[in-house]
């Protein structure tokens, strides 16, 4: 995220506990006893514009990413002792973010942690790497592995690129409050436009640097996507001219790569970060089977009801280039008191549009990277009131189509309808955000709503034209705004 656009945030308060969550019945609806079906295989395929899981239902990605914490040693989004802390940190981490109801994360890593020495991997944080990843498809939460870089370098007052690629670094740091404008210095430009160099040594190495982690990940159980690069930078070249370019090419290129070495996990394709505070591409559709993954900081008039027009730009780019989309980063600081009902116009319109998302950024720390104050929560695990819009039901998984969706955060209501088909239906109803219980009904079929905790399971393969799920709290809830 571009550290200009940061004008937003999420205000200091905290949101704990968890209540166990009751259901009753309305009048005339069907309960019955289901199960989460097993999948045969975690991971994703698209169909045209949609996610579809190994069962053939529809997917709809609601997630955060592993963010600003990763971006330097130990390079992780949580700190930690020792390596036998480790393990411990972890689990409080993704414990934490279970209970939000999530089921996805995007989790950056930085060439820089992987291979810190030319020639040299270091295996001991690759396995810490593994391990997180394993910790969260634990808790049913899919993994996108995110190769992550801003303004290049460590040694730029960045992150991602190992030190060694650039001809005379200077030591690594990371205390630039104002690092997005360093995209235009002669350095950070000259590192892109060798990078950029097709055949150049540094490509090259990056590539066996992705082939050591694809190796490595792609069979850890629920990573499902591979993700090039963030925000790449135009280096020197005319940001029109490379988008159309240079960065279609590459990315053509790269989906190649990725599917020829791992033709099961899918390829997320980023823009620049220039493209995610403009809400504007000139990028061409690159060649092959991806998922886009813009992202989203408009900078111009930033309120909740200018979101969704806003966002609809990128979701008609699914209708576009006939792929999934998925916002992989959106979100705001902590410091300014109208980000709850800000983020939570960000939720509506994700519903309202049918995008999947990943809310930028969770980490549990006590030094920020370059002043950022992105977390959703603090450093010793506190939410901030921004959480709250995080922590919303939405369909998970659905046997059938034509899904919408809509939830209103001050009430609590929540309506499913889609086509239903033969299969389980999941909608993930997370009990904080029910603390006095829900009511439950639904058109046809039936529906359970304790045999799996933070989920609504229907069942509704016998029913004919559109269904309906409604859900509703017995009081009124506070949106947070």
């Amino acid at each position: 995220m571009l550290a200009r656009v940061r004008i937003w945030v999420l205000a200091a308060a905290v949101v704990v506990g968890m209540s166990a969550c009751s259901s009753s019945s309305s009048p005339g609806s069907s309960t019955c006893t289901l199960a989460a079906p097993t999948q045969t295989d975690w991971r994703l395929t698209t169909s045209g514009t949609t996610l579809r899981d190994s069962l053939g239902r529809v997917v709809l990605l609601r997630g955060v990413d592993a963010g600003g914490r990763s971006k330097f040693a130990p390079y992780m989004p949580f700190e930690y002792a020792s390596d036998s802390a480790f393990t411990a940190a972890l689990n409080s981490y993704m414990d934490r973010a279970a209970t939000w109801g999530i089921d996805s994360m995007r989790v950056p890593w930085t060439w820089a942690a992987l291979e810190p020495t030319k020639g040299t991997y270091d295996m001991g944080w690759l396995a810490k790497y593994k391990e997180l990843l394993a910790a969260a498809w634990a808790r049913g939460i899919y993994t996108v592995v995110d190769f992550h870089q801003d303004i290049y370098s460590e040694c730029l007052c960045g992150d991602g690129f190992p030190c060694w690629t650039l001809p005379s670094p200077g030591p690594p740091h990371h205390d630039c409050p104002l690092w997005s404008a360093d995209y235009s210095t002669g350095p950070v430009e000259a590192a892109f436009d060798a990078f950029w160099a097709v055949g150049g040594p540094v490509q090259t190495e990056y590539l066996a640097a992705w082939d050591t982690m694809i190796a490595a990940v792609a069979e850890v159980p629920g990573v499902i996507g591979l993700e090039p690069i963030n925000e790449p930078s135009t280096g020197a070249q005319n940001a029109q001219t490379f988008e159309a370019t240079t960065l279609t090419d590459f990315f053509s290129r790269m989906i190649a790569h990725f599917t020829g070495k791992a033709p099961k996990t899918l390829v997320f394709v980023d823009d620049t970060g220039v493209a995610g505070t403009l809400v504007l591409t000139t990028m061409n559709r690159p060649t092959g089977n991806f998922v886009f993954a813009p992202h989203f900081y408009p900078v111009i008039n930033p309120r909740p009801e200018n979101v969704q027009p806003k966002m609809q730009y990128w979701a008609d780019f699914a209708t576009k280039w006939n792929v999934p989309v998925w916002i992989g980063e959106f979100g705001m600081s902590d410091t300014k008191p109208n980000a709850p009902s800000y983020m939570t116009a960000h939720y509506d319109a994700f519903d309202a549009l049918g995008l999947g998302a990943a809310e930028w950024e969770y980490s549990v720390e006590t030094t920020t990277w370059n002043g950022e104050t992105d977390s959703i929560v603090a450093a010793d695990g506190t939410e901030y009131p921004v959480a709250k819009a995080v922590i919303r039901p939405y369909a998970r998984a659905v046997a059938g189509s034509g899904v919408t969706q809509k939830y209103a955060a001050d009430t609590g209501a929540f309506t499913l309808t889609w086509t239903a088909a033969p299969g389980i239906t999941e909608v993930s109803v997370p009990a904080r955000a029910y603390p006095d219980g829900t009511t439950v009904s639904v058109s046809a079929g039936c529906y359970d709503a304790t045999s799996v905790p933070g989920k609504v399971l229907v069942d509704a393969s016998k029913a004919s034209g559109t269904v309906t799920l409604s859900i509703t709290s017995p009081v009124a809830l506070s949106d947070g705004g």
